[in-house]
């Protein structure tokens, strides 16, 4: 058997059951945990040992090269071809594999197509398959979306389709082959008939495939792959399939504490969200110390926990942490207690019992919260101080707070109001993103980055914190971020989740 070289990727396509996220880049540079699909492919072919991979693209096909040549010039003695289907919109696989014919013709090679993530173990098993041909299947489950293989009674593979049910198929395909060189020459005789002759532009290459395998002439066997971690994406389900395959998040039940944002995580408005109180109920019996977390300073300890246990979830004041808090240890910290408080009376009453007077007359500093009582004598008052020279503070960054109605104002909103009328932002802003929302509590506690966990909705909020802190992360699409927002940003949550119940998977 002659061990094959190159490997062929096609990934020309549109992906439009992926969109908004393939709006602006192609569906083989969709990221899984931070990855792109293509990456993925490149990684374990360079890995295994190939000389060469050639990537069809063809939608955004300059994303595709510009993704292909970043990795293969992370590998000496890798190389990687592009050619580009200039006729993507109205052809399928197929015709994508038929341009590849004048470089691989009667040539050993692995073929992939380019919305498939896997693991390096899937090449490998492929390559040490005894067979001069084999296909890579998994026979641990079934899905009516995926290709299914037969086999005859020898255990060869005897045909490939979709249409077959779980009781005629053998397995699954994930759509990774490796073909003799024998086989090589035949597919792409039959890829030409149907191309040429009979026009079938649009037809998947698997219909080539199976016309061999029917033929009887070769012998291809099933790799079974079970185990090894792939999915093929082809809608929003099979990526949050894959984003709960592939996280890199470690055993939540080896964490020394989390840390739950609430609103759009925990519950939202009024709501408890699925499968919350749940997840803390198991991450307590596990011995992990839970907190909770909150910009919104509407509120103060008390509310919270009676709300969190009117849900029921128990809490404990100490266990909630407030951006109000980060407000109160710098005024207790530049040793004033002359202030101007625009906040609930909540807010305000929480700073009086540190003893702070929040209505002074000649304040040093002025404090802007979430006001949902705000008034524009408030307002009014606020931006006279700070033209009087009292330092301006805002008790986090939120322009918008979540609720079950939709976003309404948030802090951040009322801080630009005060901003705009003395024309110049805030001195210090509280709360997350900021590290110092945590350290404190890490440094009384002895927690290291890595024995804690934060678990939010808001990407540039608690992610961007977490990220700062140097701790895993988990972003729920429950709140504020949606998929397609993940997809956006530069921030990698160590897990993506539809909801805060998926972390029962992580216990």
């Amino acid at each position: 058997m002659t061990y094959p070289n190159t490997a062929v990727i096609l990934a020309a396509g549109i992906g439009s059951r992926l969109r908004p996220i393939t709006l602006r880049k192609p569906k083989c540079s969709v990221s899984v945990d931070g990855t792109p699909i293509l990456e993925y492919q490149l990684r374990a072919y360079a890995e295994v040992g190939l000389d060469e991979t050639v990537v069809v693209a063809g939608y955004l096909s300059e994303k595709t090269r510009a993704l292909a040549e970043r990795v293969a010039a992370d590998y000496e003695g890798f190389s990687v071809t592009v050619i580009e289907n200039e006729v993507y919109a109205n052809t399928d696989n197929m015709y994508s594999l038929s341009l590849v014919e004048p470089l691989l013709d009667g040539e050993p090679f692995f073929l992939s197509n380019g919305d498939v993530a896997f693991e390096r173990e899937v090449v490998e098993q492929l390559a040490d398959a005894d067979a001069d041909s084999a296909i890579a299947c998994d026979t641990s489950l079934f899905s009516e979306e995926a290709m299914k293989v037969t086999a005859d009674e020898r255990d060869c593979i005897s045909s490939i389709s979709k249409e077959y049910t779980d009781s005629e198929a053998h397995a699954v395909s994930i759509d990774v082959y490796r073909f003799s060189g024998a086989f090589s020459a035949a597919l792409f005789d039959e890829i030409e008939r149907s191309v040429e002759q009979h026009g079938e532009y649009g037809g998947w290459t698997e219909l080539a495939i199976d016309r061999l395998l029917k033929s009887g002439r070769f012998d291809v066997d099933p790799v079974d792959i079970a185990g090894a971690r792939w999915v093929e994406i082809d809608n929003l389900d099979d990526l949050a399939e894959a984003d709960r395959r592939f996280a890199s998040l470690s055993p939540l039940g080896e964490k020394r504490a989390a840390f739950f944002d609430l609103d759009g995580t925990v519950y939202l408005g009024d709501e408890l969200i699925a499968g919350a109180a749940e997840v803390v109920a198991e991450l307590r019996e596990a011995g992990v110390d839970v907190f909770f977390l909150s910009n919104n300073s509407s509120r103060w300890k008390p509310g919270y926990v009676e709300k969190l246990r009117s849900l029921g979830i128990s809490a404990t004041q100490e266990s909630v942490i407030l951006s109000t808090d980060g407000v109160i240890a710098y005024l207790e910290s530049v040793g004033t207690d002359e202030t101007y408080v625009v906040g609930t009376e909540a807010m305000r009453d929480a700073l009086r019992e540190r003893g702070f007077a929040v209505e002074s007359d000649d304040p040093t500093h002025v404090v802007v919260g979430f006001d949902t009582e705000l008034t524009y004598e408030k307002v009014r008052r606020a931006t006279l101080a700070i033209h009087d020279g009292a330092e301006f503070l805002l008790a986090h960054p939120d322009a918008v707070c979540p609720t079950d109605e939709g976003p309404i104002p948030d802090c951040g909103s009322i801080g630009a109001l005060v901003e705009t009328a003395v024309g110049r932002p805030p001195a210090h802003v509280f709360g997350k993103p900021n590290a110092e929302m945590l350290l404190p509590t890490m440094e009384e506690y002895g927690y290291e980055p890595d024995d804690v966990v934060v678990v939010g909705d808001r990407l540039e909020t608690e992610l961007r914190m977490a990220e700062r802190i140097g701790c895993e992360s988990v972003c729920v699409l429950t709140g504020d971020a949606d998929r397609a927002d993940v997809e956006a940003s530069d921030i990698v949550p160590s897990l993506v989740a539809p909801s805060i119940a998926t972390l029962s998977e992580f216990l």
